[in-house]
């Protein structure tokens, strides 16, 4: 399941937020990864032998896996690497089973149709479309196809997506007008950067230790 190069997410229990490594070397028994760095504060952590983690990633089909692992030890290489015991594939569990994961969370996004052009956020998201907020005033209507200008902040770096939309339904939510929007033949990097960010997300609001 493993390839070098594939980036890791970790999670230890006890311990607030997500870590980001890559796969450097692979054994037998062993994944060989470089230090782990937080995702938020991008300071690396000190991993004692025996500690117990919990490990996710994506695939290159977007399936996402997830299995238990422990620190088994060092090595020195051209950089400090360290060592993880290799789970089997029956050990792998696969925690993400819908094609798109949709995840709440304010992106700033851009929307036209005709002459109104509206700059707002986003109130949900994934691959297949999102949920914006509009102003009762917005001129945007059901049924009506939109440009759409999206500024993600996957990672370190922000990637700026220009997509096609369609206005599936507008609504009111908490006095708040929303419009649901349905991408129309979205690219197939868009998608998988979209997917990228609702899996990291998804990482980042999981602070529950080990079942």
């Amino acid at each position: 399941m493993f390839e070098i190069g594939m980036t890791l997410q970790l999670e230890q229990a006890g311990i607030e937020g997500t870590y980001k490594c890559r796969v450097c070397g692979l054994e037998e028994h062993a994944v060989l990864v470089d230090y782990p760095i937080h995702q938020k504060t991008g300071k690396s952590i000190f991993l004692m032998n025996g500690t117990r983690l919990k490990v996710s990633f994506v695939l290159k089909d977007q399936t996402v896996l997830e299995c238990r692992t422990g620190v088994v030890g060092r090595r020195m290489a051209e950089i400090p690497l360290i060592e993880l015991e290799r789970p089997s594939e029956e050990e792998f569990k696969r925690i993400q089973r819908r094609h798109f994961v949709r995840i709440e969370a304010p992106v700033d996004i851009s929307l036209r149709a005709g002459e109104h052009r509206i700059v707002t956020v986003t109130e949900d998201i994934s691959a297949g479309g999102c949920a914006v907020i509009l102003r009762e005033d917005s001129g945007i209507r059901e049924e009506e196809e939109v440009d759409l200008f999206l500024v993600l902040p996957l990672q370190k770096a922000h990637h700026y997506l220009e997509l096609k939309g369609r206005v599936n339904r507008i609504w009111k939510k908490n006095r708040r007008v929303l419009a649901s929007i349905e991408f129309v033949a979205p690219d197939e990097s868009h998608k998988r950067h979209i997917m990228r960010f609702c899996f990291e997300k998804q990482l980042d609001h999981r602070k529950k230790g080990f079942a």
